[in-house]
């Protein structure tokens, strides 16, 4: 008899996953991995493209609604479809599991590995800055065929470091991942809110700003500086990789609590609420900067860097390398927490290898707390899981009560009467998949 243990706080998928992330940190894990550094290093290079603030502006804007765009369709489907993996489930009923299995293996082999791969070396690059170059030293060297040399150094260790530290975090419980997620999206927003606000109070800037144009700005290393449409196409390049990720809750749509609710209403608030921080914070560029002083950047710093260096002065440096570091390490955290779901998906269909999803996921804790008060507690934990409750006394009434279960022998599942078979240990013995 197959079932399925609910209780109000939590719910088990069909995946055997727990339903612990609430709207707020299903919000926290999409800003999470779509604020990373973008906002901060792009600004330079889109003013160069189109070369008006406003035009920059009705870029970052465009950009937000396609991904808008996107985040509302996703949402339509999750709701009426909320499994595990979202994003591969969708591809997988559509087009059929050949590309189910096409889309999966690249997203673990090749797109989230190496995304998670370049905010790792991110997070050390920023940590290096910060101090002031010691993760330069080389350990030693690989010498690969016709002459590589490949350099192991400090910040690989970091970036491989960030790595394994995200991995453990994300191996606690989802409820805990998303927690943590919603503290360092917090992090993250206040910074965009300090700078963005900051920058109107600074008192040499000007509104005046807006309505210039760059004249003559450096624009060190940007290809395209013509304006026009080949210069909006190039500028939605930068403002689209800014906002890449915001599909990103949809891989935990199998753990969402309510997700028929908390899927739309988190795709759609964390995509409004990352339009108005990018457009929030460059206005504040522009109310800095001219825009032929955006343009004249160096490629070795951003825009927010020089904009606080002229509002706090020599320590702006520091603070935008401590800022960048955090963003780039909370975005590495969405996308790992994010990514593992694909292969336990695939696993599920036999697309990938049957041992990631041979455990039953986060019923260890709900056995717990019944083997507490109710004797002869029995878990299988093989993909299978079977209780067993020796008595149904007054004390695990109480126990599961808390559970929101009212009887413990009748109704031990909600929604469903326990088998009237007895197993060998003369206990009722519903299987828990």
């Amino acid at each position: 008899m197959n079932l399925k243990l609910e209780t109000p706080n939590s719910k088990l998928s069909n995946g055997q996953l727990v339903r612990g992330l609430g709207l707020t940190a299903a919000i926290a894990v999409n800003v999470a991995n779509v604020i990373g550094t973008g906002v901060f290093l792009k600004a330079r290079v889109m003013t160069c493209n189109v070369g008006t603030p406003g035009m920059a502006l009705t870029v970052w804007l465009v950009a937000g609604l396609l991904s808008l765009a996107g985040a509302l369709t996703y949402a339509e489907l999750l709701a009426m479809f909320p499994r595990a993996a979202g994003e591969y489930g969708i591809m997988r009923d559509a087009y059929g599991r050949p590309w189910g299995f096409i889309y999966g293996w690249t997203q673990f082999a090749i797109a989230r590995s190496a995304s998670a791969a370049a905010l790792a070396v991110g997070f050390a690059i920023f940590l290096n800055q910060l101090l002031g170059g010691s993760l330069q030293h080389v350990y030693f060297t690989l010498h690969l065929p016709r002459g590589y040399d490949v350099p192991f150094k400090g910040i690989q260790l970091i970036a491989l470091t960030a790595i394994t530290v995200t991995v453990l975090i994300n191996c606690a419980a989802v409820s805990f991942s998303g927690n943590f997620a919603t503290v360092l999206t917090s992090i993250k927003v206040l910074l965009l809110i300090g700078v963005g606000l900051g920058a109107f109070f600074y008192s040499g800037g000007s509104w005046s700003h807006l309505s210039q144009a760059n004249t003559g700005g450096a624009c060190e290393g940007v290809a395209i500086t013509t304006g026009g449409l080949a210069g909006f196409a190039a500028a939605m390049l930068g403002a689209l990789w800014a906002y890449d990720g915001w599909n990103n809750i949809t891989f935990l749509a199998g753990e969402v609590k309510q997700p028929e609710r908390n899927l739309p209403l988190g795709l759609i608030i964390s995509m409004f609420l990352v339009m108005g921080l990018y457009l929030l914070v460059n206005i504040g560029y522009y109310h800095v900067l001219t825009p032929t002083e955006v343009a004249s950047v160096p490629a070795s710093l951003s825009v927010a860097a020089e904009v606080v260096r002229r509002l706090l002065g020599a320590i702006a440096l520091t603070l935008m390398a401590a800022a960048m570091m955090t963003s780039s390490f909370g975005a590495l955290h969405a996308s790992i927490l994010a990514t593992s779901r694909v292969p336990y998906a695939m696993a599920r269909d036999g697309l990938f290898f049957k041992s990631l999803c041979a455990g039953a996921l986060g019923l260890v804790r709900y056995a717990d707390r019944l083997g507490d008060l109710c004797a002869d507690t029995v878990l299988r934990v093989r993909g299978r899981i079977s209780f067993c409750l020796s008595s149904a006394d007054a004390r695990c009434t109480e126990a599961l009560s808390h559970l929101g279960i009212s009887n413990c022998a009748d109704r031990l599942f909600s929604g469903h009467r326990l088998a009237a078979g007895q197993n060998r240990m003369g206990c009722p013995g519903p299987d828990v998949c």
